[in-house]
């Protein structure tokens, strides 16, 4: 049977197809590193069943009514490598898994191959039920390499985060908003993209209810997104938000702050509210959104839908960061500070002082200052597997007369809850993306040197390694590469979506492996 199955399925035509069901799920499970295993899993699976793991290097669809004038569907693969096909049996649990050693040989790196699994004896059809399509891209070790698909808008300053509800793995992985311009200057879309994790691929998402950049996401317990402020179209800043719902796969609004804010900070709380506070309130140039920074708290209540206010941080701050710490409290830490004389901002620089707020008495204390004062590090800190907390780059502001020149530093710190050790980097950047590796490691990736209003993009790319307290330099991205959106699939694959290159804002996607 596999034989004559080989044989017709290879003169398949690809005409207009009833594409496969779907009936179990099929993943990646290991991103494809070359010198590694390409490791894929199904489940769900007819239980004690054979099948058969079809791959290809073309996506297919290979007609099934070639062999079978009873089967309609087709398969999202090719035939030019059905030599390869290999048997498989569900077993009685209806899962399985398959392991391909990958070689270390550098020209089989951005090799892409197609997988699906059907399995045999099905009623009234040969084949009986079939899997979802799985695409893979193998690559060096620590060498971006850009993907095959690309955003269809260009887009910086978007919100990133994942869409649990759409797969097995939960990996597909949500683009909201962004667009051109920069920081004093965001233009915001309303549109949003989706990355499919198992094919790799991009398409249209529902649009928001407004257009935003340089917005939060936060992610709520029960599986929704809030989006938080940022800028609109005109650049105007919001107070609005929205929800989005995985369950509905759409956006809708939600309470509205008190108070518009751009460059703010934000954490989902321990109980499942969320906080934010500092930012700006006001967009226009620099010293309007100096002169519009904010110290005012405010926090959401996902089962009301509304804002109320909290006790404000110490100082008026644009670009701080919030921080859930592992003893429920809340951290606030840097930003620029800004001084006033009645409504005239007379000082202004990014300050390493912290402060910390108890749930139980909804109030701020100083906590240990920061060895460094930085601002803008909201959208790269990264909780460390052991609950420390990890700070790098961000933006060094001088002084009121020097924040046109203000720039990324290199310095980089870690917080056990108690102290801070300064762990710098080989290289100042901001607006960069910090990612939690499977292993524990972080992964530094682009960013932007120059100044504050005149920012340069760079492909840099360094790996922090929690145990030793240092870091390696690991080669360049593709392109320079900053305010990106960034995202850890479920198979260990790091994906870079959009940002600004060294000449514009891009539709790229780029790839990195470990």
């Amino acid at each position: 049977m596999h034989q004559r199955f080989l044989a017709v399925a290879a003169s398949a035509l690809s005409a207009v197809l009833v594409p496969a069901q779907n009936d179990f799920d099929f993943d990646k499970t290991s991103p494809g590193t070359l010198g590694q295993s390409l490791d894929l899993a199904y489940a769900g699976a007819p239980t004690n069943t054979l099948g058969l793991i079809l791959v290809s290097v073309t996506a297919g669809p290979t007609a099934l009514s070639s062999f079978d004038p009873n089967d309609t569907r087709s398969v999202q693969v090719g035939t030019e490598l059905s030599g390869a096909w290999i048997f498989t049996a569900t077993g009685p649990s209806g899962s399985g898994n398959y392991s391909l050693s990958l070689p270390n040989t550098a020209s089989l790196a951005d090799l892409v191959l197609h997988w699906q699994v059907a399995t045999f004896l099905g009623t009234p059809t040969i084949v009986g039920d079939i899997s979802n399509d799985v695409v893979t891209q193998t690559s060096i070790a620590g060498t971006g390499l850009l993907a095959h698909d690309a955003l269809t808008a260009a887009r910086a300053f978007s919100a990133g985060f994942f869409d649990r509800d759409n797969n097995a793995a939960g990996s597909d992985f949500v683009v909201a908003g962004g667009g051109a311009g920069s920081l004093t200057a965001a233009v915001g879309l309303a549109s949003t993209e989706v990355w499919d994790f198992r094919t790799m691929s991009v398409s249209s998402g529902p649009n928001m209810t407004n257009s935003r950049a340089l917005h939060l996401a936060v992610p709520l317990n029960d599986g929704r997104v809030l989006l938080i402020g940022g800028a609109d179209a005109l650049g105007t800043v919001l107070s609005s938000c929205e929800l989005y719902d995985p369950a509905t796969n759409s956006y809708s609004a939600t309470g509205a702050m008190g108070t518009p804010r751009i460059l703010h900070a934000a954490c989902r709380l321990a109980d499942g509210r969320v906080m934010v506070t500092g930012g700006t309130s006001t967009l226009a140039d620099l010293l309007s959104a100096i002169g519009g920074t904010l110290n005012s708290t405010e926090i959401y209540d996902p089962a009301s839908g509304t804002w109320s206010g909290t006790a404000a941080i110490g100082g008026r701050r644009l670009g701080p960061a919030l921080t859930l710490l592992s003893n429920n409290q809340v951290m606030v830490s840097g930003g620029v500070e800004v001084s006033f004389l009645g409504p005239i901002p007379f000082a202004a620089s990014s300050t390493n002082k912290v402060q910390r707020w108890n749930p139980s008495t909804g109030s701020w204390a100083n906590g240990p200052n920061m060895n460094q004062g930085r601002a803008g590090h909201q959208y790269n800190q990264v909780t460390l597997a052991n609950g420390d907390v990890l700070l790098t780059g961000g933006i060094d502001v001088p002084s009121l007369a020097g924040a046109a020149n203000a720039a990324p530093i290199n310095g980089a710190e870690r917080f056990n809850g108690t102290s801070w050790t300064v762990v710098n980097m080989a290289t100042a950047r901001g607006l960069h993306s910090a990612t939690v590796l499977a292993d524990g490691r972080v992964a530094v990736c682009g960013g932007a040197q120059g100044t504050f209003t005149t920012p340069v993009p760079i492909a840099g790319v360094e790996l922090f390694d929690p145990s030793t307290n240092g870091w390696s330099t690991l080669p360049p991205l593709t392109a320079p590469r900053s305010g990106h959106a960034a995202g850890l699939m479920a198979d260990g694959t790091l994906v870079l979506f959009g940002g600004q290159n060294a000449t514009a804002t891009t539709t790229t996607i780029e790839t990195l492996r470990f």
